[in-house]
């Protein structure tokens, strides 16, 4: 075989056995604006690098903290959520834009919603019909752990705890139950047939005393 056919070949094979931009899954930078009127007070933070999963990059890292890879591969994963959680202590949002090489030799813009001090554990919202990886997103909702929180504060957030969700209200007391109504007083009456039967003795003594009544001489 000649040197040039096989020097080709040798080349095509090197090439189809590196993974390219447009294989890849992963992002290649996040940028991390937001967090109320101001925004941040550096500014938005730039991570860039490989962000393939399971690459174990501080890029990767974080994108599978904040359930990237559970939205967008992972469905029905622990931590996805059907709907908006109802906890009414959330904080700061936060908004993580993810950069996706695509095959057409362009970049995908992802946008990612983040709540990092959410009582009860960092919230993220990847709104769906973003296009990404010749494909849209489906969206959701996603319940992370605390590394989450941790891992952007070491990239930059502000160091705050997490929120504590509120106390339960307490519980409303029982109704109480009515009094039954009072029964009526027999005392009274029996006061009044008494009455009534001294009244007729004394009629009755009355008129057999008094002259041409009965029982008189």
């Amino acid at each position: 075989m000649p040197r040039r056919l096989m020097a080709i070949l040798v080349l095509a094979l090197l090439l189809a056995a590196v993974p390219t931009a447009a294989q890849a899954k992963g992002a290649t930078a996040a940028n991390i604006s937001g967090g109320g009127p101001g925004g941040l007070p550096g500014g938005p933070i730039d991570i860039t690098g490989d962000g393939e999963p399971g690459s174990g990059t501080g890029l990767a890292n974080l994108a599978e903290a904040a359930g990237m890879w559970a939205l967008l591969f992972e469905d029905g994963q622990p931590g996805n959520l059907a709907s908006a959680p109802a906890s009414p202590r959330r904080g700061p949002r936060y908004t993580i834009t993810w950069t996706f090489p695509n095959g057409a030799g362009t970049e995908d813009k992802v946008r990612q919603s983040v709540w990092p001090y959410a009582a009860g554990g960092p919230i993220t919202y990847l709104a769906p019909g973003q296009k990404v990886l010749d494909t849209t997103t489906e969206g959701g909702w996603f319940r992370a752990a605390d590394n989450l929180r941790q891992s952007l504060i070491s990239a930059g957030l502000p160091d705050r705890p997490a929120l504590t969700a509120p106390a339960p209200a307490p519980a409303a007391p029982a109704p109480a139950t009515p009094a039954p109504p009072p029964s009526p007083a027999i005392w009274p009456w029996v006061a009044a047939g008494i009455g009534l039967l001294v009244l007729a003795a004394a009629v009755a003594v009355a008129r057999r005393r008094s002259p041409g009544g009965v029982g008189a001489s």
